[in-house]
């Protein structure tokens, strides 16, 4: 049996690398039509191009010596075999020759293997895989030294092609990928539709809404659509990467529940989990867009008289079990967290079946988690860093996943999110520190938090210190005011802010004044609701001391006054939209 396997390589890199909005877009429609099960995927093109004889489009072909079977055909990744070797080496000579001219830049893995059985060739090829990912790539001179450069991406440039330049923007050079996703951007009509949209888009608002293309023109922020339409508004973002948990555990089990079964029905079963898994994070993207849709959809006037619906994001990834997207940033975290409920429950709900079918033990989680990382900015800071910056947060949540189940288990659901007020290159490790570690030794927040009570996803879990409820309850006391608007919790967001400028300062004497000063003038049941969120609050191995937490061991201390505060900015809008029609009413 012969196999081979293809993965594209650092694709969010990819993605950002001009920092331009429209060029995100172009190359994430591009991108999405590389590898999938449609006839105008790129991959059917070659393989019709090739005169090869495979099942992409019909499962049901009949199998012979030189037919070429998919396990897997989603998120920028393929996997395929067959019984001979000379249908495999044909397909990946000329998809690789398809890579090059259509996608010069991105970085890409694959293996060609043999084995006696299709698990000991897919095994062969996973460790070759693995071994070409931490191998770095060597790029090649393309042009002699002096040529000049394309200065937003460091490639050599060359002269705009006529259909590039039809988006006038100053340029007559950029580098040969922008210049190919310029020419999609104007062929493909992304401007009215984008099939990657479609994926977000609920069935009923197929159609109907549009999502912007510019983040300076047609993206509406909050104070535009609740605020006084002549100041200048606060053009906040988020960039939002959201990852499975949990993956790598199913295949591994789903490769043990077949080892004995045929090779056609291994598989197949590869396949429909593949195929099953990309569905659950369909249904829960387009759950959470369905959100953001109630929440904040807005018309805009288009050149011609009629106007059309728009919402505050823009999908970027949705692949596998990731998605990418921008979004307006009061909306993100539940935006985030809505994904990750529906992707759990999704998941659940396609692969269920799948495993009783496959005859998995009982005992085995039958389904996925998702953790993700937000990244709130200024819409007009550049996006070419902050991919990295989102994925170190996701990273991050992923820790937080795995810290309270045995290695081999299915983690909960966490996100993490950062503040970015202004733009750096620097890694999130270094700007964690910069920012939230002061002077005193004081760390200011603890950015990841589970999206649940683990005592109602995992039973099994007595404490759930990383309570991202218990943090908005904590806010949402913290924001209360009686009929007249005056605030009267005991610890006030205006207390928190004074109490981190203290901080900032070096004085936690001065912090602890002010939070005893607020709890002097609280009532009994409020002192005692405050004491309660804290104490729940409270990591294992720290004991707590007022508004902050000692480590047992190392003696550091932490607060959560970065994380309250950056939860009351960007809190949820309070106002929605009803939809009738064409027409939108917006009320309190």
């Amino acid at each position: 049996m012969f196999v081979y396997l293809f993965e594209a390589k650092s694709i969010q890199s990819y993605l950002f690398q001009s920092g331009k909005l429209k060029d995100v877009i172009a190359a994430s429609e591009r991108l999405d039509n590389l590898v999938d099960e449609t006839s105008a995927s790129i991959l059917q093109s070659v393989i019709e191009s090739a005169g090869l004889d495979t099942d992409l489009l019909d499962d049901e072909l009949i199998e012979s010596s030189e037919t070429i079977h998919f396990l897997r055909c989603k998120g920028g990744a393929f996997y395929c075999c067959a019984q001979t070797q000379a249908p495999l080496i044909k397909l990946r000579s000329l998809w690789t020759l398809t890579l090059q001219q259509m996608f010069p830049s991105l970085e890409y893995t694959d293996a060609l293997t043999e084995a006696e059985t299709l698990v000991e060739a897919l095994d062969l090829g996973h460790q070759q895989l693995a071994n070409d990912r931490n191998t770095p790539t060597i790029s090649f001179p393309i042009a002699t030294a002096p040529i000049e450069r394309f200065s937003r991406t460091g490639r050599p440039s060359v002269r705009m092609s006529p259909l590039a330049q039809r988006e006038d923007d100053g340029l007559n050079q950029v580098d040969i990928d922008t210049d190919l996703h310029r020419q999609a951007y104007q062929s493909m009509n992304m401007r009215e539709a984008a099939a990657l949209q479609d994926k977000f888009t609920p069935k009923d608002l197929k159609g109907t809404i549009h999502y912007p293309l510019d983040l300076e023109k047609d993206f509406l922020f909050d104070d535009e659509q609740h605020g006084a339409p002549d100041s200048d508004p606060t053009k906040d973002i988020a960039l939002i990467h959201i990852d499975g948990n949990g993956l790598g555990i199913l295949l591994m089990r789903l490769k043990n529940a077949l080892k004995d079964k045929s090779d056609a029905e291994l598989r197949k079963g590869f396949r429909r989990f593949s195929r099953a898994l990309n569905k659950a994070t369909t249904v829960a993207a387009k759950e959470a867009t369905q959100y953001i849709y109630d929440k904040a959809c807005y018309r805009k006037d288009t050149r011609s008289s009629d106007s059309i619906q728009m919402i505050p994001m823009r999908p970027i990834v949705l692949g596998g079990d990731d998605i990418t997207l921008l979004c307006r940033a009061n909306l993100a975290l539940e935006f985030s967290t809505r994904f990750c409920n529906a992707f759990m429950e999704a998941s659940k709900d396609k692969l269920s079946p799948l495993f009783d079918n496959f005859g998995f033990p009982k005992a085995y989680e039958r389904y996925l988690t998702a953790s993700g990382g937000i990244l709130y900015q200024k819409a007009s800071h550049p996006f070419t860093h902050s991919h990295q910056l989102v994925e170190a947060l996701c990273a991050q949540a992923k820790k937080r996943t795995k810290s309270v189940v045995d290695e081999g288990a299915i983690g909960p659901a966490a996100i993490a999110f950062h503040r970015q007020s202004e733009s750096t290159n620097d890694s999130f490790d270094i700007l964690a520190d910069r920012t939230l570690v002061l002077g005193n030794g004081m760390q200011m927040g603890q950015t990841a938090y589970f999206v649940e009570s683990l005592k109602q996803t995992h039973t099994s879990l007595e404490r759930s210190p990383f309570d991202l409820n218990k943090l908005k309850q904590l806010v949402a006391d913290s924001s209360s005011a009686d009929q007249n608007g005056i605030t009267t919790p005991p610890v006030s967001m205006a207390r928190w802010r004074q109490m981190a400028t203290a901080i900032a300062q070096g004085d936690i004497a001065e912090a602890n004044i002010i939070y005893h000063r607020g709890l002097s003038l609280a009532t009994k049941n409020q002192k005692q609701a405050l004491e309660t969120l804290l104490d729940d609050l409270t990591p294992d191995g720290y004991r707590r001391h007022n508004w902050y937490w000692v480590n047992q061991q190392t003696d550091e201390k932490y607060c959560l006054i970065n994380d309250l505060l950056v939860l009351h900015h960007f809190a949820e809008p309070v106002k929605d939209n009803t939809h009738t029609g064409d027409k939108e009413t917006t009320h309190g």
